[in-house]
């Protein structure tokens, strides 16, 4: 990495991968940043720096090298930020104990819920280091906390949150949880257990997006949700990608696997997964919060984000993209290690989205 010394050095560890890329080019229009693409293939890091509009580096690094804390000491960039997923299969933080160990600020756009919910036991390890560490920089919990925080404006008593995240066909928004894997949910008040691929619904979006197929996902949010409103009773998070073949094929195979069919269900819904049918490229992200507004009156707040034509990574891409700059510039504020939950506000991400194809719209509902 060469250094400048009138530039912040940001490295981003899958910066090849799709949400990685955008990321790269909403910060590579910083002329004060010194972006470094990093990742197990060489040649795709080099493809992705050489078409990014500022100037950019690619580095060969491997995630789970031994010596990663050495050649991140040796590289001394001011933020590490984490691509490289899934991150439901990474081991203990590897990554995160590596940027400790080499005292790296380190940024992640994880999505799985006990990679982000227990990330705060490296606390302690962050402060010793004096380096900020947020986990969840992406639609779940980074965006989807900022709505809800301003939601919490109107209705300072929320009973039920509603979370819906409809990716086109990019399984890269989508929660990382695999199909059948159980988790637990907040029901009327109870935990209940359910899994990925249950309760297979139709969905309503505003126009162009329409209704979707979505079914049940693990995310962060049905813990931190819980843990931020004490007076929640019900919340409910669902996904699914604009191919009705394939949602509801991973529905189908999520059953199968719930009555211990044989582990074929299990390679079906991989290969479902593959497929990809012609469609409009749109996607979304609908909120939807019930409860008590300001004049303790039953109420509901309905907020929807829409990326049109493929340019929904955007909507994941800003708030990490917003997160980054502030630890590069007020990286004191954040020492230890936490879920990037309120974190932002909601104006800053959209500001980040201003030159993109990306709508917003906010729905007061009279209960």
């Amino acid at each position: 990495m060469v250094k400048n010394n009138n530039r912040k050095r940001v490295l981003i560890l899958g910066g090849y991968s799709v949400l990685g890329t955008h990321i790269a080019r909403l910060l590579s229009a910083d002329p004060n940043l010194q972006l470094t693409i990093a990742g197990r293939d060489k040649l795709r890091a080099e493809f992705c720096a050489s078409k990014l509009p500022g100037p950019a580096e690619s580095l060969h690094l491997d995630w789970d090298a031994t010596d990663l804390p050495a050649q991140l000491k040796a590289l001394s960039p001011d933020l590490l930020i984490h691509c490289a997923g899934p991150f439901c299969s990474e081991p203990d933080y590897q990554v995160a104990r590596a940027c400790i160990e080499s005292r790296t600020p380190y940024l992640d756009i994880a999505n799985a819920r006990r990679f982000v919910c227990d990330f705060r036991r490296l606390s302690a390890e962050a402060n010793a280091a004096g380096i900020p560490m947020i986990s969840g920089a992406g639609l779940c919990p980074a965006l989807s906390s900022a709505v809800l925080k301003e939601i919490r404006r109107e209705l300072p008593l929320i009973h039920t949150v509603n979370i819906a995240v409809a990716p086109a066909n990019d399984n890269e928004l989508a929660p990382a949880a695999p199909i059948g894997e159980p988790f637990p949910q907040l029901q009327d008040g109870l935990w209940r257990e359910t899994f990925t691929g249950n309760r297979l619904r139709r969905i309503s979006l505003a126009h162009p997006v329409g209704k979707r197929w979505l079914f049940d996902a693990d995310v962060p949010d049905l813990e931190l949700c819980v843990q931020w409103i004490p007076e929640l009773r019900s919340v409910w998070f669902a996904t699914g990608v604009e191919s009705r073949i394939t949602q509801i094929g991973s529905a189908l195979c999520a059953h199968l696997m719930q009555m211990n069919f044989p582990t074929p269900g299990r390679g079906l819904s991989l290969n479902l997964a593959r497929y990809r049918a012609r469609t409009n490229g749109h996607s979304g992200i609908l909120i939807r919060a019930e409860g008590k507004d300001t004049r303790d009156a039953p109420a509901g707040i309905q907020w929807q984000m829409l990326g049109l034509n493929g340019q929904g990574p955007w909507m994941a891409a800003a708030p990490a993209a917003v997160m980054a700059r502030k630890l590069l510039h007020k990286g004191s504020e954040f020492i230890g290690a936490s879920a990037c939950w309120q974190l932002l506000d909601l104006e800053e991400i959209l500001a980040e989205l201003t030159p993109y194809p990306i709508v917003t719209a906010t729905e007061r509902l009279e209960l």
